[in-house]
């Protein structure tokens, strides 16, 4: 194998292939990395001036990080940013009702695509991120703060990003990673798609330790753990808060019905007492877990409106060089787990593609990567819906005899695939789809599972005849 070796990464010969990234979230700085990796020259815009501190933890599923063996410096960081804690349920009272314990695939005898990574349930949002940019300049990137791209374009050779300054840049690809806000829409589809409001928002908050010095001891008692750090979803009537417990901090994310003041991003902050005040709309929570709430920094708290947003599966430009990836293609709902992810599992089919087909073939490359990535995203969106709907609904004591009732349950479908491998085998196929019209059948979906087009208007029509998602009905969940 021919190619540089920096930082302890060997980097593939070069494919000649530009990228401009718009975004240094999460989506955009894998897709950066990887992209370098694989031989692509990239460079970064963010419109913040620097890695944002704020937000609490996300969930990283083994897909995607399936290439982070071949980053060994980013490796040692993502050790010291994940938690690797045990899943319980509670009720909102405080009781234990279930014992959920190791992720899946930490089991023993699971397979998975991250390969000598130690996979937990959460990372900390912020830490990862400047580990990841740190391992993006560490490989000579070029990162580019304080520029708001507010156009996109394109001609037959090359994409273009204008940013709310004038200035121009143009690559022979845009990948517009700038989340629910970007404005690339208008040169993808024309029209930004319409968001609803789902009636709920959430709360997130981080709490140091050395604030929950001085809460009394029965809450320690009951929030600490002696050992492993605890994830706990505690279960009220329209209602639920995870919980995580770190060595340095807690974590809580509290979804509950909007009153209208949250707004879809991250400035929107507010107090721990409006958490208080929100929580005693459902009496009988936990006192532990209030005392605990209490501790919580003044206007530190995110408080995020959840739109409901329709699956739109045309994520590039008709002309094939302005590309949509993450939040900027397809929101998630907190309770799919996985919207992280899915941007991280973009970034690396994406690389893949680009590198399967060359510069020559770029236009065709980004559209197979579409075909090969909707539907299994399509899905997971819904896969949230559904969640929602077990832990707002379920009477959580129920699980003490029949816990097979708690259906959020990460199948090994969601977290055994390898989306560099199902690229690498399956572009020529998908390539002859978009550019021939033959039938292609996608496989990183449930065995079984035949995917149909559906609407949020009705999966909320269930909702209303008081019916259950009909999305674990066929193929297989196991």
């Amino acid at each position: 194998m021919s190619g540089s070796v920096v930082d302890g990464v060997q980097r593939l010969p070069s494919t000649g292939i530009s990228i401009l990234i718009v975004g240094a979230g999460v989506g955009g700085l894998m897709v950066a990395i990887e992209a370098w990796r694989q031989g692509h020259d990239v460079q970064v815009l963010e419109r913040n001036d620097g890695v944002s501190p704020i937000g609490d933890s996300f969930g990283i599923l083994p897909p995607a990080l399936a290439t982070l063996r071949f980053f060994p410096s980013l490796h040692k960081d993502y050790e010291s940013t994940s938690s690797d804690a045990l899943m319980y349920f509670y009720s909102h009272d405080g009781q234990k009702v279930l014992e959920a314990g190791e992720a899946p695939w930490n089991e023993p005898g699971a397979v998975h695509a991250a390969r000598d990574v130690r996979v937990t349930w959460f990372v900390r949002r912020y830490k990862l991120l400047a580990a990841m940019e740190a391992q993006a300049r560490r490989l000579g990137i070029s990162l580019h703060y304080g520029k708001n791209v507010v156009e996109y374009g394109e001609d037959e050779t090359q994409g273009f990003a204008t940013t709310s300054a004038g200035d121009r840049y143009s690559a022979d690809l845009i990948v517009a990673a700038d989340g629910v806000g970007t404005k690339s829409h208008k040169h993808i589809t024309g029209v930004a798609p319409l968001p609803s409001s789902s009636g709920f928002a959430v709360y997130r908050g981080v709490i140091p330790i050395e604030r929950l010095q001085d809460i009394s001891q029965a809450s320690k008692d009951k929030i600490f753990c002696d050992s492993r750090p605890e994830f706990r979803i505690y279960l009220g009537p329209d209602m639920h808060m995870n919980l995580l417990t770190n060595p340095d901090s807690i974590i809580y994310i509290l979804t509950h019905e909007d009153s209208g003041s949250a707004e879809e991003a991250w400035r929107s902050t507010v107090s721990g007492k409006s958490v208080l005040e929100t929580l005693d709309t459902v009496p009988g929570w936990d006192p532990a877990v209030k005392e605990v709430i209490a501790q919580t920094p003044e206007d530190s708290v995110i408080d995020w409106k959840l739109l409901w947003r329709n699956p739109q599966p045309q994520w590039c430009s008709e002309g094939g060089r302005v590309l949509q990836l993450g939040d900027s293609a397809h929101t998630f709902l907190p309770t799919s787990g996985v919207g992280a992810s899915q941007a991280m599992e973009d970034a690396l089919s994406l690389a893949t593609c680009l590198r399967l087909g060359g510069k020559e073939h770029l236009v065709q490359s980004v559209k197979a990567h579409v075909l090969l990535r909707f539907e299994r995203v399509s899905i997971l969106q819904r896969f949230g819906f559904a969640n929602r709907q077990v832990l707002h609904k379920l009477d959580p004591f129920r699980l003490l005899d029949q816990p097979e009732l708690m259906e959020m349950r990460h199948s090994r479908w969601i977290w055994a695939h390898d989306p560099i491998q199902y690229a690498k085998e399956n572009y020529p196929m998908a390539v002859k789809a978009v550019t021939e019209g033959s039938a292609f059948e996608n496989t990183n979906v449930p065995v079984g599972f035949r995917y149909t087009p559906w609407t949020i208007e009705e999966e909320l029509d269930r909702e209303r005849k008081g019916l259950k998602s009909q999305l674990r009905e066929t193929g297989d969940w196991s």
